[in-house]
């Protein structure tokens, strides 16, 4: 039987270190030294906020109400950068002992630090502030932790290059300098098996669709670099940069396709297979448009077996849908999803409650596949 392979990036194929060392860079430049132990972003991922331009906001955000909570400030400025300073100086109370990041509902097709936003969590923090720092968390333009943030994970340099605007300040690219390779070449061997389709289904952000003439001004090519760290980067790419484009050509939130979103798991079968991904991106976005697969899926077999592998339940909920959608339409697909931890126990918590076998490492992984 044939496979297609989805492979997540951060946490399967590398360790994502460089996003983690971003995340808490970005945050220092608004609460100072302030230590962001890691079972905070890790209790994130586990309830499905996966995405550090999330989090970050959110991070800050609790940090904040915390301190405004037990001491308010008048006259604090809109602006979060000099927010951030005018809490440090006039801060009298003690530093939270633990940041709690309050429950709030995710919602299909909008970021978990909009849907935080919108159920009114952090209230402590100024109305004007709190929107500033919590909403439109993907404009490089608008959003103070987003441009903060990618000035690390791509380095000053490509930070101007990618947005064609000056450097706020000087920084080396995090995921160059911290992010590590997940597999060996004998694992990377195993996965490029003749019978073995893989494309690699990321929230990274990515440059547009492969053969497309077009401007690729902001989107910053962080899942290349990925793919290009373990020697992978011939495979098919589905990644937020690739939803980014065919959004906008139809006028569509790019957060209503990513995973766990099926839109994602679709477009990246599809593009496994074919190996065209604006193909299979316009393919999946009829699929959104009526409900049904298109002439282009047609291409697939009518038997394979569909495995992705993943660290955190987004991409499984995507894969789970997508097979279901395969089924309706007539395909005999098996569904495989197979998580990996890295030693995590609220990762392993996250997928044993999702009934998702799970391994340490690849190693181990790699014996079912």
């Amino acid at each position: 039987m044939k496979r297609i392979i989805l492979l997540d990036i951060d946490g399967v194929l590398v360790q994502p270190g460089g996003y983690r060392a971003a995340l808490r860079a970005t945050v220092k430049r608004f609460i100072g030294e302030y230590v962001i132990e890691e079972d905070v972003p890790v209790s994130m991922e586990k309830r499905g906020i996966s995405s550090e331009w999330d989090m970050s906001p959110l991070i800050i955000a609790a940090y904040w109400e915390d301190v405004l909570s037990r001491q308010p400030m008048e006259n604090l400025s809109d602006d979060p950068v000099l927010a951030g300073e005018q809490i440090q100086r006039q801060r009298k109370v003690e530093e939270p002992k633990h940041l709690a990041i309050p429950a709030f509902d995710l919602m299909d097709g909008q970021y978990p630090v909009d849907a935080a936003y919108e159920q009114g969590c952090f209230a402590s923090i100024p109305s004007e502030l709190r929107k500033n720092l919590m909403t439109e968390s993907r404009d490089v333009y608008k959003s103070h932790t987003f441009r903060t943030f990618q000035h690390f994970t791509l380095g000053s340099e490509t930070f101007e290059s990618t947005y064609q605007l000056s450097a706020e300040f000087d920084a080396e690219s995090s995921l160059l300098a911290v992010d590590r390779s997940n597999i060996s070449d004998e694992i990377r061997g195993r996965l490029n098996h003749p019978d073995h389709h893989l494309a690699a289904f990321t929230a990274r952000p990515s440059g547009i669709p492969v053969g497309i003439n077009e401007s690729s001004l902001g989107y910053a090519p962080e899942a290349e670099l990925a793919l290009d760290l373990v020697g992978m980067n011939d495979i098919p790419l589905m990644a937020f940069g690739k939803l980014e484009y065919i959004a906008a050509q139809h006028g569509l939130m790019p957060s209503t396709l990513v995973k766990p979103s099926p839109f994602q798991a679709l477009a990246a079968t599809l593009a496994a297979w074919t190996r065209d991904e604006l193909s299979a991106l316009h393919a999946a976005y009829d699929w959104h448009r009526a409900g049904k697969l298109n002439s282009k899926f047609a291409e697939l077999p009518k038997d394979f077996e569909l495995i992705v592998v993943e660290d955190t339940m987004g991409g499984i909920r995507s894969v789970r849908t997508a097979g279901e959608i395969f089924r309706q339409a007539g395909f005999d697909v098996t569904v495989r999803t197979l998580g990996l931890t890295s030693g995590i126990s609220a990762k392993a918590a996250a997928f044993d409650a999702a009934a998702v076998p799970h391994f340490e490492n690849w190693e181990q992984l790699i014996k079912v596949l």
